[in-house]
Parts: C-alpha cells; sequence; structure tokens
C-alpha cells in the first residue's frame, strides 16, 4: 500500500475505514486484496468492527492512534474469529487495556482464554450505547460462520458486513486460482462509485460463489428480503464490507449482490 493508501479514511463524522491490503500478482500485474477494519468514535466510547489481519497489525495501530487521537478504544466487535477478523486482538486488547470484546463473543474464550473476563456477548439486535450514536448488531444475513454478525452506525448511517457484498473488479480468466475480491495499487481506499467502473453482477458473482461456496445451493431471496427491511429501517448511506471498497451506491450495489446470488445460485442448475 501506498503511503495515502495506509492512512486511515474518514467515510463520515465519527466512522473511519482502516486496514491493509494483501499484495499478490494477477495477469502480469500486481493486484490488492483488502482486509479492512472500521472505528467508529462517539462522544463518550469508540468502537472498532473487526480487526484488520495480523500482516497489517503495525498499519492498524498507527490508524487507530491517528484516528482516536487523544480518545482510547473502548469496544472491540470482531464480526467473526477467523484471523482476517479478529487476529489482531491481542495485540489491540494489550495496547487498550481497558477495552472490551463485545458482540457474538461464543467460543472466543477457547481462542483467547487470557481475556476471558473481558468478554461482554451482545446478541443480535441489541445496541452499544456510544454516547450521541449507537451501533445495533444484527444478524448476518450473508455469512461465512455461523456466529458472524453485521454491525449498523446509528450516527452516519453505516452498514458494516463483513463478508457479505464483496466483490473482484476484474473476472479471472478460467485458469487463474485467485477467488478474493482484488482491485489495483491506488485503488485501495476508493469508493466502489470512484473506481473506474462499478461492480458487474458477473464480478459479484465470481467472488459470492469462490468465497461464499454455500451460495451455489441456497436461493438467497428470503435473506435480501431481510436485508431491504433492515436498510428501511436502518437509513444506510455506506456499507463497509470487510473484503472490498466501501459502497457509496447502496442502492445500485443491493440490485447487483442480488442479481449475483441468483446468478450463482441458478448456475448451479439448482434454481427455478
Amino acid at each position: 500500500m501506498t503511503q495515502q493508501d495506509a492512512a486511515p479514511r474518514r467515510i463520515a463524522d465519527g466512522v473511519y475505514w482502516l486496514g491493509g491490503c494483501l499484495s499478490a500478482f494477477g495477469h502480469g500485474e500486481e493486484v490488492h486484496y483488502h482486509v479492512s477494519a472500521y472505528l467508529v468514535i462517539g462522544a463518550e466510547r469508540s468502537a472498532l468492527i473487526d480487526t484488520g489481519d495480523p500482516a497489517h497489525r503495525e498499519i492498524v495501530m498507527a490508524q487507530l492512534a491517528q484516528a482516536l487521537g487523544d480518545r482510547t478504544l473502548d469496544y472491540i466487535v470482531p464480526t467473526h474469529p477467523e484471523i482476517p477478523h479478529a487476529g489482531n486482538l491481542p495485540a489491540l486488547l494489550e495496547r487498550y487495556p481497558d477495552a472490551q470484546i463485545a458482540g457474538e463473543t461464543r467460543d472466543y474464550h477457547l481462542h483467547f482464554p487470557e481475556y476471558a473476563d473481558r468478554l461482554w456477548p451482545v446478541a443480535a439486535r441489541e445496541r452499544i450505547d456510544l454516547g450521541g450514536r449507537e451501533l445495533l448488531l444484527l444478524p448476518a444475513y450473508i455469512r461465512d460462520l455461523e456466529n458472524t454478525t453485521w454491525a449498523w452506525d446509528s450516527g452516519a448511517g453505516v452498514l458494516f458486513v463483513s463478508d457479505g457484498f464483496s466483490y473482484i473488479h476484474d473476472v479471472p480468466g478460467p485458469d487463474d486460482e485467485d477467488d478474493e475480491p482484488v482491485h489495483l495499487p491506488g485503488q485501495c481506499r476508493l469508493y466502489s462509485g470512484e473506481m473506474p467502473e462499478p461492480p458487474t453482477v458477473a464480478q459479484a458473482a465470481y467472488g459470492t460463489g469462490r468465497a461464499l461456496y454455500w451460495t451455489k445451493f441456497v436461493d438467497v431471496s428470503d435473506a435480501f428480503a431481510a436485508i431491504e427491511k433492515v436498510l428501511d429501517e436502518h437509513p444506510t448511506f455506506f456499507i463497509g464490507p470487510a473484503h472490498g471498497n466501501v459502497i457509496d451506491d447502496v442502492a445500485g450495489m443491493l440490485r447487483t449482490s442480488l442479481a449475483a446470488h441468483r446468478a450463482v445460485y441458478v448456475g448451479r442448475g439448482l434454481g427455478q
């Protein structure tokens, strides 16, 4: 990542896009893959959604210090216990000794027994009060693991969707092994609407079918109806995926993602 790409990007008042990118090569050129985290700062408390990849530990720590200023980190909300989402928990808990792990905390006492006393279970549809704004935890309607959790910030209308809504920017060829939502260097901190081309159904379908293999066997129409209800009840201006550029065209990406899921499902010959 460039120095500019490595800096936190302010999405809205009190919301920052953190994390880094993993680098690989595809089609003879360097490509990047987001592993993002998001910081929400309220009038009284702050919360970090996901932790970033351990490979980006120093980047994440520097971004946090810059975004927090003289504030501290109060809550860490990993969306699920995989390394890109929870791998920096020990370092963060050591750096911020008063911070709690909040949210769906089942099994975290097994992963991090030394921090079992800092777990705060918060169920889906319960809220974390940050002072002047709340972080509403939600079921993950598109999930990687059973205990994946989404979250919505009431202060700026940002929906954090973990592994949901990821997409690639160039569909790899049939012989490529890459199944991640990649982008080019210099595009790491761009919104989806700032990219040279908006995401297509084919791009979203490729990433969905490879990264979330179960979508080949499940009709997600009911899940998207639930997502639309969430968006109706909770005005959303940005979507923050862990893997992929921040989405600023919410309605457009919802249509693209639904069409992509349906294409993956029907493409297996299981749809009607």
